[in-house]
């Protein structure tokens, strides 16, 4: 599985529900890839409710732990909640 079907599969579950494309989308949950599987949840994550429904159905049949539910369904009004780092002295500065 590559990133390339990963992210179609992702826009045809995002723009027009296609079952197989959200059945793909969980598989890539359990990929060795680190990046295929944080494609998937973006993926998942940008279609929202329909989204819940499927992960949901997934745990159901065990083809998806809670922990990983629990990863994909990142709310969006959680990052308003996140504490924003200003600029701090962790950069390099210039020295004469």
């Amino acid at each position: 599985m590559n990133s390339t079907y990963v992210f179609l599969c992702g826009v045809a579950w995002c723009q027009f529900g296609e079952e197989a494309a959200g059945s793909e989308l969980i598989r890539a949950l359990g990929s060795e890839d680190g990046k295929i599987r944080v494609l998937a949840r973006a993926m998942l994550g940008k279609a929202g409710l329909r989204s819940k429904a499927l992960i949901g159905e997934a745990v159901a049949r065990q083809e998806m732990s809670e922990i990983q539910a629990s990863l994909c369904m990142y709310e969006q009004e959680q990052v308003a909640n996140l504490p924003v780092l200003g600029r701090t002295a962790w950069g390099m500065t210039a020295s004469a």
